[in-house]
């Protein structure tokens, strides 16, 4: 096994990062919503900016405006699903009616279609964080700092799935996991699926919601969805042509290559809760 090159570039970023983002998480409110809200417009514009090379454009101001509003519109009612539904019925009509009275407008349904992706892609599954942070609101006698730990769950999982899926598939690595990613393989995500059972099953027992058989379905939820949400945004990325979303997070590419696992592990838990737990 080569040593990397960039994985002490990768440490130094995270080292830097990672505290600030933890702090957002465990102050919450209105500073976590900031963060979040930032993330998801710095994601959505590394989404357009992938189609420099297509024949269609997004529709920049719509679509952004659209994702950035998800993620307060979530904070502010999580409870009441009819707003959000009704500003993203609004949303889809008005991205559709600013292609249709742009004379120069191209590739009318790939440049309406691209851009709400990136709106619900985006801006929707970022907002999932935010949903999850304030879930200790709904949850009776739950102190406010309950909704910091409940994030963490998937996130630790969806980091040590990718951290380990990432060293045995430069150890053990033979099988291409996926032609989207040829560098993935088998045993690297067989081996993340184990390391993320097993800690969901030993870890979340601590926590009051859950017991080891919950934790052990969690585990092996993250373990799957995780990897997914990596190859899809690999899938977008290989369809633009490019190899990092961005240059905006030294080391790490952009905010989608660094969160793109947990687009869909966040939703995956926050929806698990909902349905088997609470």
């Amino acid at each position: 096994m080569t040593p990397d090159r960039g994985l002490g570039r990768r440490l130094a970023t995270a080292a830097v990062l990672l505290p600030l983002f933890v702090l957002t998480i465990v102050v919450g409110r209105w500073l976590f919503l900031a963060a979040v809200t930032v993330l998801a417009a710095a994601g959505i514009a590394e989404l357009y900016t992938f189609s420099r090379e297509k024949p269609y454009r997004p529709r920049w101001v719509p679509g952004l405006a659209l994702g950035v509003v998800l993620p307060p519109l979530l904070y502010a009612g999580p409870a009441d699903p009819r707003i959000v539904l009704a500003v993203m019925t609004m949303g889809v009509a008005g991205v559709a009616v600013t292609q249709m009275l742009d004379p120069r407008g191209t590739e009318a349904m790939a440049s309406v279609a691209f851009t709400l992706l990136g709106a619900f892609y985006v801006g929707l599954l970022f907002g999932h964080m935010v949903l999850l942070r304030e879930m200790a609101r709904e949850i009776p006698g739950a102190p406010y700092r309950a909704g910091a730990v409940l994030l963490a769950v998937p996130l630790v999982l969806t980091w040590l799935n990718d951290t380990v899926a990432y060293f045995a598939g430069r150890r053990w690595g033979r099988h291409s996991l996926a032609r989207v990613s040829p560098r993935k393989s088998w045993e690297g995500a067989v081996a993340g699926l184990l390391a993320s059972t097993a800690a969901g099953t030993a870890l979340l027992p601590s926590l009051d919601l859950f017991d080891a058989r919950h934790g052990f379905v969690v585990g092996a939820l993250v373990g799957v969805v995780a990897p997914l949400g990596d190859l899809v945004e690999s899938a977008f990325k290989r369809d633009a042509g490019v190899k990092d979303s961005s240059g905006l997070v030294p080391g790490h590419g952009g905010i989608l290559d660094r969160f793109d696992s947990a687009l869909f592990s966040v939703p995956a838990f926050y929806y698990y809760i909902r349905c088997c737990i609470l």
